[in-house]
């Protein structure tokens, strides 16, 4: 399998699928209007980053530092990701938000810095043409709660993939379960009274700690030439415990602009109702 090939494609789907156009998030400073409604929309709106899941995995001693950026209907996040192979099969990965802007509660605009995590990801039963991986990323709760940039709580995200490539034609499919815990509601009250009364009265009724969440992506990819490949995709997420559901479409390119360094531009939409274009830029360097 061409490393070349492998190591672009997971560039542009590490910058794609984690950037946090795929959050579950109610963009806009329609916030105070929307989730003064109810509560169920408050806790959609965790503004937590989503963690793609590739197979590849890094060779041994090698290293890939990649920075992006991604802006979605007014919210902007600056991701900073490195990834060191510490055997051929074995991967160990990091990352943060050093700046990610959003909106609060109040519909006002919030920055500062991001959540960040820690990975590990395994990759076995490799032939000529596939590649299977597992993955495991556990999101420190960094970014701010008080100001509601974070939820202040640790999430685990638990994947496994599959890539196949053949000549210039290949693909990427995964699943994941994640254990997500739950957003808490705001206890100040600084609120109008309605909407203050609505968020105390609901509060019986989330009593919960933990929400599952399942997502299934994949999609082709195709090798333009040496150093030039491009993406599509579809994403699909439930969130059990809400029982929401949320559907994406995603692509972009990637182009390698010398053995040690890629460029990738991606984008994504969002299938739901309130579905928002989200884009993405980045670049890879490996040594």
């Amino acid at each position: 399998m061409n490393f070349a090939h492998r190591l672009l494609i997971a560039i542009l789907l590490t910058l794609v699928l984690s950037s946090n156009i795929f959050s579950q998030r109610i963009r806009g400073n329609r916030l105070l209007e929307v989730l003064g409604q109810t509560a169920y929309s408050y806790l959609l709106n965790a503004n937590r980053p989503g963690y793609g899941v590739d197979a590849f995995t890094m060779e041994r001693g090698k290293t890939n530092l990649s920075i992006g950026l991604s802006y979605s209907d007014e919210v902007i996040d600056i991701p900073v990701s490195v990834n060191y192979g510490l055997t051929d099969d074995l991967e160990l990965s990091a990352g943060l938000s050093p700046y990610t802007e959003s909106y609060n509660f109040q519909g006002n605009k919030i920055n500062g810095f991001g959540d960040s995590y820690l990975g590990v990801k395994y990759s076995f039963l490799e032939t000529d043409y596939f590649i299977h991986g597992i993955q495991a990323v556990v999101k420190l709760p960094t970014a701010s709660r008080n100001s509601e940039l974070g939820t202040g709580k640790a999430d685990v995200y638990l994947g496994v993939a599959q890539g196949y490539v053949n000549g210039n034609f290949g693909y990427d499919l995964s699943f994941e379960f994640n254990i997500l815990q739950r957003r808490d509601f705001p206890n100040t009250k600084k609120y109008p009274a309605v909407i203050q009364n609505q968020i105390d009265s609901a509060k019986s009724s989330y009593d919960y700690s933990i929400e599952p969440e399942i997502v299934i992506s994949g999609g082709p990819s195709f090798n333009i030439s040496k150093n030039v490949s491009t993406y599509i995709g579809f994403s699909f997420s439930r969130n059990t415990r809400l029982n929401y559901n949320s559907q994406s479409l995603y692509g972009g390119a990637g182009l390698m602009l010398s053995k040690k360094t890629g460029l990738s531009l991606g984008g994504s939409y969002g299938l739901e109702e309130a579905g928002t274009w989200g884009v993405s830029a980045g670049l890879g360097f490996t040594f």
